[in-house]
């Protein structure tokens, strides 16, 4: 019983020792490539994930891309500037799908932003074409 005792002591301690996952790991500040491969089952087109962060009030260029871009916000807010439509406010837990070829300007809230930013494109076909302002 002793020896059952020590055994069950010792792996509680090794347990014990063995640190948390760090849950509250944040990416540099900028676009940060999650994934950029070409998906087995549609071999001409390109699959482009990334972990978008952006501090307080940073302005990004003004752009548009070929193929839509769906956006989905995790922490902060993100407004959505979109040539010819009403700027829209977007918070953590919130998504948007900005068409094909819409110009718009990043913007990040007041506390900054973290969104995930997913798109497919024809391989071959630019990220995003900027706009002049």
């Amino acid at each position: 019983m002793r020896v059952a005792a020590v055994l069950v002591a010792f792996a509680l301690t090794g347990c014990a020792s063995t640190p948390a996952p760090d849950s509250h790991w944040q990416p540099p500040l900028g676009s940060n490539d999650v994934f950029n491969a070409t998906p087995g089952a549609a071999p001409r087109q390109r699959l482009l994930v990334a972990d978008l962060r952006l501090p307080p009030d940073a302005v990004g260029a003004t752009h548009y891309h070929p193929w839509e871009e769906y956006l989905y916000v995790i922490e902060g807010s993100a407004v959505l500037d979109m040539e010819g439509l009403e700027p829209r406010t977007l918070t953590a837990g919130e998504s948007f799908i900005i068409p094909a070829r819409q110009v718009h300007t990043p913007r990040a809230g007041a506390n900054g932003v973290r969104a995930i930013v997913t798109r497919v494109h024809d391989a071959g076909d630019p990220v995003r074409i900027e706009v002049a302002e």
